[in-house]
């Protein structure tokens, strides 16, 4: 049987609690919430579905969460999608009206760094100025990113227009008696997504389709949120400028896991200049072998790298269709590594 490939909207029904690695400690800790989720929260959710309608571990070996993001639902069947705000992008007016590209320069003779790529990512600006955080690209935003066109304040929104955080308090309970534990209050943030904003998400590898209306489990506690299919083909790169310029820009659009860090393997290119946002720490709990998953450094979505000498356009191609090169095929089913290809920004 031919495995089909799903694409669908999730769309949450309450509040989520989306827990990133960081451990609860003493009485009175809060809990911050990881927005965007990684990707494997939207992998265990569907798999849990596809099993409960059939599938098997054995059916769901070839399980590929093959693309994941936020978006929001324009009208049945349509949506659409936000980008985090890629790391070569740079705003800092609070009018979001000075979004400018960072530009890979080879430092003049005599400034020593401990930066080890041959050209640094700068950034020219009129003034100095403190960049904003909490940014989104809209689908012409993306759009405009991938062609290397200026970004402008309407391709922009902040995560306030997509979602806002609500603190609940907690207290631990005393597993003998049930009851209240003594000084073991805490405070958790729960995300509330904004009307008709949720998740996109693509698999393959299973027989089963998710229908309209089914309903999933996500984060923790297991909120409720409904699925629906949809149509959202993924953003052109233009593969003919790249062939032509014979270098190109590499954005992670989820997040990456790489042997050497935060540098991607296998790439048919020289690697130039990265700009890569802080690392963060995966781990998690393994369901199926009943035990903690290894603690593993990951390369944040939105960290851009730039290439030059390209040697094989097809090969390229093929890591941008299928995702970068990653050693352990679960993270792999779990929709890490996942990129998207353009050519260099102009000058702007």
């Amino acid at each position: 049987m031919t495995l089909k490939q799903n694409t669908l909207f999730i769309e949450p029904l309450d509040v989520l609690y989306l827990r990133g690695n960081k451990l609860f400690g003493g009485a009175g800790d809060h809990g911050e919430s990881l927005m965007p989720p990684w990707p494997s929260m939207a992998a265990g959710a569907l798999r849990s579905r596809l099993m409960a309608e059939g599938e098997t571990l054995e059916s769901l070996a070839q399980f590929h969460l093959c693309r994941f993001g936020l978006a929001r639902q324009t009208r049945p069947g349509k949506v659409e999608v936000f980008w985090p705000l890629p790391a070569d992008v740079i705003v800092t007016a609070d009018d979001l009206s000075d979004a400018t590209y960072l530009s890979p320069c080879t430092l003049p003779t005599g400034i020593a760094s401990s930066y080890t790529l041959p050209q640094v990512p700068t950034l020219s600006a009129n003034q100095p100025g403190k960049p904003q955080n909490g940014l989104w690209l809209n689908e012409q935003g993306i759009a405009a990113w991938l062609s290397g066109q200026p970004i402008t304040r309407t391709h922009l929104l902040r995560s306030s227009a997509l979602w806002q955080t609500d603190s609940r308090l907690g207290i631990a309970l005393n597993p003998t008696t049930r009851s209240a534990a003594e000084g073991k209050i805490y405070t958790t943030e729960t995300v509330a997504l904004r009307h008709n904003v949720g998740f996109i998400a693509s698999s393959t590898g299973h027989q089963r389709r998710l229908l309209d209306g089914n309903l999933v489990r996500l984060g923790g506690d297991g909120r409720a949120a409904r699925v629906c299919a949809v149509s959202a083909p993924l953003p052109a790169t233009d593969w003919a400028r790249i062939e032509r310029e014979g270098r190109f820009r590499l954005i992670l659009t989820t997040p990456g896991i790489f042997p050497a860090g935060w540098q991607p393997e296998g790439i048919p290119a020289t690697l130039l200049a990265a700009s890569v946002s802080r690392a963060e720490t995966l781990s998690g709990w393994d369901v199926h072998l009943k035990q903690p998953k290894p603690a593993q450094r990951i390369a944040p979505t939105g960290s851009v790298y730039w290439y030059g000498k390209l040697a094989d356009l097809a090969a390229l191609r093929t890591l941008a269709d299928n995702g970068l090169l990653i050693d352990d095929p679960s993270c792999r089913a779990e929709g890490f590594n996942h990129c998207h290809v353009a050519p260099w920004a102009e000058e702007n």
